[in-house]
């Protein structure tokens, strides 16, 4: 569980981050799809690899 809550407070604080400092979109509706597609994708990343990760032998 821990490691989840881990995901999750370093995914939002990296994709506010990101959606701030970013150059290429200039309003705020783009910067909050932005910021909301950037944490979608660490999370379905996380997911992903430790979906991959417990099917490995130890």
């Amino acid at each position: 569980m821990t490691h989840f809550l881990a995901l999750i407070l370093f995914s939002s604080l990296v994709s506010v981050a990101f959606a701030v400092l970013s150059a290429e979109h200039h309003t705020t509706k783009e910067r909050i799809l932005y910021g909301l597609k950037v944490f979608g994708y660490f999370v379905g990343v996380g997911f992903l690899i430790a979906w991959v990760l417990y099917f490995l032998p130890l």
